[in-house]
């Protein structure tokens, strides 16, 4: 049998301080404008014309925005590029100028012009569900993504940061990895997950509390593996 053929490579990034160029000031280059800010990126937005409620999003932002064309080799000034354009003519030119230097670049429903796509997302808080279809069928990825929404509630986001809580305490206490996941694990399993999930986060906020001082008991008395029964 032959091999499969390529495929992407799954990956979140971090745009954390990056500088990102996105070519656009219409309704899709404001949504992408949004996502790219909770990103904590440097943002520059370039565009011919802008609808007034960008312009005053930009503003309120504190985000750099001109008006006037894409100037000819810019992308090869950022990290990362977005274009969300009507105009063909000006995608070709910030996916090549992109392209040519090596930038990551996306263009708004040009796959055959990106060399990374934007999946639709399911976003609770810190958690992040990606889909992505390579590019095929976007629209099957949108109805993947209501339909797993339906399904992963919005309390997942602070069931993670209370489970990313324990599990800093865990790494503080006990010194043995394979201690540390078998404890995380019964713990994933228990009443207390699936009581959080339906919105009674009273058992697993105690056992959160528990970990916090046994923490601070090892800190005073130097680490060591306590039992793997949770506190609380």
């Amino acid at each position: 049998m032959g091999r499969e053929p390529p495929h992407l490579y799954s990956a979140f990034l971090n745009l954390q301080g990056r500088d990102v160029l996105l070519v656009g000031g219409g309704g899709v280059a404001f949504r992408k404008a949004r996502g790219l800010d909770q990103a904590g990126c440097r943002i520059t937005v370039v565009a011919r014309r802008f609808l007034p409620s960008f312009k005053d999003w930009l503003t309120e932002q504190k985000i750099r925005w001109d008006e006037r064309a894409y100037r000819k080799g810019e992308a090869g000034d950022y990290f990362l590029v977005v274009s969300a354009t009507d105009d063909p003519e000006v995608n070709e030119a910030v996916a090549g100028d992109a392209a040519r230097t090596g930038r990551l670049v996306n263009v708004v429903d040009k796959p055959e012009l990106c060399n990374f796509y934007v999946p639709s997302v399911v976003r609770r808080r810190a958690l992040q569900i990606a889909i992505s279809t390579d590019g095929k069928c976007p629209a099957l990825a949108r109805k993947m993504r209501m339909d797993i929404e339906g399904i992963v509630c919005e309390q997942y986001g602070p069931l993670l940061e209370t489970l990313a809580s324990i599990r800093e305490n865990l790494k503080a206490g006990i010194p043995s990895p394979p201690l540390r996941k078998a404890i995380l694990e019964r713990i994933l399993s228990s009443k207390a997950v699936q009581r959080f999930l339906s919105g009674e986060p009273r058992l697993l906020e105690r056992m959160m509390k528990g970990w916090e001082r046994a923490r601070k008991c090892t800190d005073r008395s130097g680490p060591k593996d306590p039992s793997s029964r949770s506190p609380g």
